[in-house]
């Protein structure tokens, strides 16, 4: 005779302890979803809110060329040196400032894909550049100091962002900016000795950005002579001997003012080696923005209209607004 077997009744422990983990189980899942609802879907996709990279720029210049290529929305951080102001950064909420002196854990607070940086940065901070990388945050590591790499250097960058048409575009109104504001020739045009850091009276590499831009604007570079101390270096040391001996093709005397060279315009003045230079005599000393005329950007265009007033004898003696 067959018997139905049927299973015993679980006991209230075991009804409880299921009922627990049941519980426990609904309640992570619930977690999860809200916690992905409240994450903004670029943190959380490892993306700019653009599509794009999540990037750290912590060189002012890279800054600038993302903003003009409208990839503002893409920067997570940006330097504390920023001075570009245009058209792309109306109603720009502009991001946390970072510098190579920030600890690792604020930079992966803001899940970069890149750090954008100048070589230079590398070796400032190098245990921090090494934490990023073994993180696994892109470095990119580029630096134009010529002209003639200008336009390669932009379309890199614009590959990163996904912006190889508005480069193009970019460029063909820089070129045209250009055009119209150089001289014709430098030929016979007035001698500029260019200023890039006043204590030990240095100037620029003469394949440099500012001393193209010189040429462009119709001047003579003086200091033609000089070298940088190694290849790839914009700065070149000169000091005053070697001036003295060009004193008298001095007509004019150029220089940057930024982070580099700050000083005012009539401590430039007081130097005894600069009195007996004729730019001095005739009151042709000019100060003028380093990110107009140094940072590898579209402002250059400015920098050489305002390279171009000064050389042509035309122009405010102090470009950038010393008041001293």
């Amino acid at each position: 005779m067959r018997t139905n077997k049927t299973n015993p009744a679980p006991r209230p422990s075991e009804t409880s302890a299921a009922a627990a983990r049941t519980a426990v189980a609904a309640a992570l899942v619930l977690t999860l979803v809200l916690t992905l609802a409240l994450v903004p879907a670029s943190a959380a996709g490892g993306s700019g809110a653009a599509g794009g990279p999540r990037i750290i720029s912590l060189y002012a210049a890279d800054t600038e060329i993302l903003l003009r290529l409208g990839s503002r929305d893409n920067l997570v951080g940006v330097s504390r040196q920023e001075t570009y102001d245009g058209p792309e950064t109306e109603g720009w909420v502009r991001p946390p400032e970072f510098s190579v002196r920030d600890d690792v854990e604020k930079f992966l607070a803001a899940a970069p894909d890149y750090v954008f940086l100048r070589p230079m940065h590398l070796s400032s901070n190098p245990a921090l550049f090494d934490a990023l990388t073994r993180a696994g945050v892109k470095l990119w590591t580029r630096q134009c100091v010529r002209a003639s790499d200008l336009e390669a250097f932009w379309r890199e960058m614009a590959l990163v962002v996904g912006k190889s048409a508005e480069v193009e575009v970019m460029i063909a109104e820089f070129e045209k900016t250009m055009e119209s504001l150089g001289a014709p020739s430098s030929a016979g045009g007035p001698g500029v000795f260019l200023e890039s850091v006043h204590k030990e009276i240095k100037t620029f590499a003469p394949d440099s950005i500012p001393v193209w831009l010189l040429t462009l604007a119709g001047g003579r570079n003086v200091a033609a002579d000089a070298r940088p101390a190694r290849e790839g270096l914009v700065i070149a040391d000169y000091g005053p001997e070697r001036l003295l001996e060009k004193a008298a093709e001095v007509d004019v005397y150029i220089a940057q003012e930024g982070p580099m060279n700050s000083v005012p315009t009539e401590t430039i003045r007081r130097r005894d080696v600069t009195r007996t230079l004729p730019a001095f005599k005739n009151n042709r000393v000019h100060r003028v923005p380093e990110e107009l005329i140094s940072r590898p950007t579209p402002s250059l265009a400015e920098g050489l209209r305002l390279m171009a007033e000064i050389v042509g004898g035309g122009g405010d003696k102090n470009q950038a607004g010393d008041k001293n």
